[in-house]
């Protein structure tokens, strides 16, 4: 199980988008606007991501998909919206996991 975490962590980084994602979600309060609102609780709509990206929902989607699965971020769904916010323990613990190799 660890050598399959390491490998879903690492694909999930090899990608400048999912690596921008990763740092605008580390300070959303930063990165998205006031026309972009960003709760707390419940993290940054994918569709304002999709935005930032310059790139269509869909697109987007897949991005995120592979860094929930990753268990690098946690969707939360809101009705017809899903939020999306970065597990910074997990993300300690693939740069651990990769240190040791």
């Amino acid at each position: 199980m660890f050598m399959d975490d390491i490998v879903l962590g690492t694909q999930a980084l090899a990608s400048d988008k999912r690596l921008l994602i990763l740092e605008w979600l580390k300070n959303p309060a930063s990165h998205f606007g006031p026309d972009q609102p960003y709760r707390e609780e419940e993290g940054v709509c994918g569709l304002y991501i999709a935005q930032k990206l310059g790139i269509s929902p869909a697109s987007t989607s897949s991005h995120l998909k592979v860094l929930t699965l990753a268990g690098l971020i946690r969707p939360l769904r809101i009705g017809k919206f899903t939020y999306f916010r970065r597990v910074d323990p997990a993300i300690a613990t693939l740069a651990e996991r990769i240190a040791a190799l």
